[in-house]
């Protein structure tokens, strides 16, 4: 649709920006950022008004990114300008709406006439200091949201593209090249439209989620009424015995917990087997603890306790260490000798005992394991 040029651009709807509404993982993680910024230099993908265009690059090895679409259609489905991705949780529009189960009201029109001038409705109102009327953040997440929510951001979507040339079998930069030696993705997942990603349609990568999501197995309760005990894997030095408390003490009783700040696992250990089986239906799938998506399993009852530290006693006993030999000199005798102890292996030089009788001899010292008298 061709847009009516006035002398004021604020008054014909078109946008003028200070920074986009980014991602963490579209801006990347170098703190120092060079921008680009282009006012009126393209139109939005979305609703074709011009808008002001940003381009960076969010790191060294990464290719350079631009704004897509105009802030007033990120703000209306609360998504960055590049990636349209929710920016509450990383997902696409699909996924979010149909897990939070949102209002088909708050879609923008598609017509040409009607999305101009709902968007230009949208700025007019965000002028008199009117917030966007959305349902987005309003509604809390649900089970689909929490297993697939991202927790922390996925640089690598900012890789440089495939190698065109590579693909075609005539790159001849080899290891200079700026772009990855790989093929290109093919397949269901490289037909993407920006438009049915952001109108939440039709969109092959929220139907990939969806199914994981649907996939994902449940955590069943053991046979052994005795287990009361829940194992959690992952852990990092940044999750605390105190995390663990806060995030588990809400569904019983607990009795211990076994953490240790060295290693990357824990027990909570319930007094009733009601409370681990809340906690195990509530939080399987769905842990998230400082940004870490931690693995969720039922403990083992004590005799497979047992069991198992028995068969690692018992394979700790087959298994004997063998002494070591140095430089082709046979073992000592005594497992208390080692060949540093005897003097005359290390090169000193050892006085004849035929005169001296009343004097041990060397052989007897080192049968005994003990050290030669100077």
């Amino acid at each position: 649709m061709a847009h009516r040029i006035l002398r004021d651009p604020e008054v014909d709807g078109w946008e003028s920006s200070d920074f986009p509404i980014l991602c963490n993982s579209c801006l990347g993680d170098n703190p120092y950022v060079r921008m680009t910024k282009n006012e009126f230099d393209k139109e939005c993908k979305i609703c074709t008004r011009p808008f002001t265009v940003f381009r960076w690059r969010p790191g060294r090895n990464a290719r350079y990114k631009k704004t897509e679409i105009c802030q007033t259609c990120s703000k209306l489905k609360n998504v960055c300008q590049v990636c349209v991705l929710d920016l509450e949780y990383g997902l696409p529009v699909q996924v979010r709406d149909s897990a939070l189960a949102i209002d088909s009201s708050d879609s923008i029109p598609r017509s040409d006439v009607n999305r101009e001038y709902f968007a230009e409705e949208c700025d007019r109102r965000a002028r008199m200091g009117i917030d966007y009327e959305s349902s987005y953040g309003k509604a809390p997440p649900g089970n689909t949201i929490l297993k697939l929510q991202r927790t922390t951001p996925y640089y690598d979507r900012n890789r440089a593209p495939p190698c065109t040339f590579y693909a075609w079998g005539i790159c001849n930069r080899g290891a200079a090249c700026p772009y990855p030696h790989e093929m290109p993705v093919t397949g269901e997942l490289s037909r993407q439209n920006i438009k049915d990603r952001f109108y939440g349609v039709n969109d092959p990568v929220a139907a990939k989620l969806l199914k994981k999501a649907s996939d994902m197995p449940s955590l069943a309760p053991p046979d052994d009424e005795s287990i009361k005990s829940l194992y959690i894997g992952g852990l990092d030095t940044r999750v605390t015995e105190q995390d663990l408390i806060d995030n588990f003490y809400s569904y019983g009783e607990i009795e211990c917990i076994n953490f240790l700040p060295s290693r990357p696992y824990a027990f909570v250990n319930y007094k009733t087997r009601e409370g681990a089986e809340k906690a195990a239906e509530d939080l399987s799938n769905k842990l998230v603890i400082k940004g870490l998506r931690l693995k969720l399993l039922w403990g083992k009852s004590q005799a497979q306790r047992a069991n198992f530290g028995s068969q690692d006693d018992e394979a700790s006993r087959q298994v004997q260490p063998q002494p070591m030999s140095y430089f082709n000199i046979p073992p000592p005798p005594s497992a208390n000798c080692y060949p540093s102890m005897d003097p005359q292996r290390m090169g000193a030089f050892v006085p004849s005992q035929e005169g001296c009788s009343n004097s041990p001899s060397i052989t007897s010292y080192t049968q005994q394991g003990m050290y030669y008298p100077y």
